[in-house]
């Protein structure tokens, strides 16, 4: 039955998702077989709904669904247990702050930094920074005070993904003018190129956003 509660989450089944939950509670706390939860496979699909639904069951979370689903309570109680959990790697590869920041629970991210998680810890896959996530546009339009609050804590503007991005393609790759602005102002290095010899100007000029290219291109013209 685990395997058909995967496949309505992936599938957006809400409907399916609460008769299945109505006939087995237990399976709030299934795992699909890469590790992952209920509600970390919805919120990860963009299926909220499904996430509310399987949220509203009381799962034990976990310190990564916590704060990935914006549990400040769930997320404090485990840390004060155990402060080690701030810095902890989830199943799939990603910190508690990763998480936090990727869905943009800014109140969680302020938390976890207080309590020394590591705003320069890369993910296991995609070596992804929680500034690289903070920046990313996936799960939510970006926050620019947690993108802040993540550079006054250390975050590297110019930390490389596997792939060779920095912050700065990303947000060359969204269009997103204010975040770009922000990291610039933060010490973002234009130059950078990532592993197919890019910089974040040739990804703003790729995507259509010319004004970013030039603002980007200008920067390059100064060094």
């Amino acid at each position: 039955m685990a395997a058909d509660l995967f496949t309505a989450i992936k599938g957006g089944d809400t409907e399916a998702v609460e008769r299945l939950l109505d006939r087995d509670h237990d399976l709030v706390e299934a795992r699909d077989e890469s590790g992952l939860s209920p509600v970390l496979a919805a919120l990860y699909r963009g299926k909220n709904d499904i996430a509310t639904a399987i949220l509203r069951r009381r799962p034990k979370l976990t310190v990564f669904e916590a704060a990935a689903a914006g549990d400040l309570a769930r997320v404090r109680d485990l840390i004060e247990r155990e402060r080690a959990q701030a810095n902890a790697v989830s199943p799939d590869g990603y910190s508690p702050l990763g998480l936090a920041a990727f869905f943009r629970r800014s109140d969680v991210a302020a938390y976890l930094l207080d309590r020394g998680a590591d705003p320069r810890a890369a993910s296991r896959q995609g070596g992804f920074t929680p500034l690289h996530s903070a920046v990313a546009t996936d799960a939510a339009p970006t926050d620019p005070q947690l993108v802040r609050k993540l550079l006054d804590a250390g975050a590297d503007p110019n930390a490389k993904s596997a792939s060779g991005g920095t912050p700065l393609h990303t947000a060359a790759f969204t269009g997103d003018g204010a975040i770009l602005d922000l990291l610039l102002a933060r010490g973002a290095d234009a130059s950078i190129k990532n592993a197919q010899g890019k910089t974040a100007a040739d990804i703003a000029r790729e995507r259509g956003h010319p004004g970013m290219a030039r603002v980007l291109e200008d920067r390059l013209a100064q060094r």
